[in-house]
């Protein structure tokens, strides 16, 4: 007479044990799209560490960040291929008005005391 399965070889992988397998597959090989995000993230942080300087340098360090967008978006191929299906000079104008606008209103803003 054959002896049943256990009841855990029954059930096969749990939620967690799969996401981590997910995770651990898609994050194994990281696509230029992926650092493109680090790097947003990091000079996201940059940003808030200068911002305890002063509020002006926070303000052009989170600038750099658009305007490093928009520089890496004018690259030729296949620098540029983080974006796909979008206009080339769209994504360019928009990024550089951010960082200007983000500029601009930092010296606007006057100095706290």
């Amino acid at each position: 007479m054959k002896r049943p399965h256990p009841r855990h070889a029954r059930r096969g992988r749990g939620p967690i044990a799969k996401r981590w397998i997910y995770w651990k597959r898609r994050y194994a090989h990281p696509t230029r799209r992926d650092w493109v995000l680090l790097g947003c993230l990091l000079g996201a942080v940059a940003a808030a560490g200068c911002s305890f300087v002063d509020f002006r340098l926070g303000a052009v360090v989170l600038a750099a960040v658009p305007a490093g967008l928009a520089v890496f978006r004018a690259m030729p191929p296949p620098w540029n291929e983080v974006w796909t299906n979008r206009s080339k000079a769209v994504d360019i104008t928009t990024c550089l008005l951010f960082a200007v606008l983000l500029v601009a209103l930092a010296f606007l803003v006057p100095p706290s005391r």
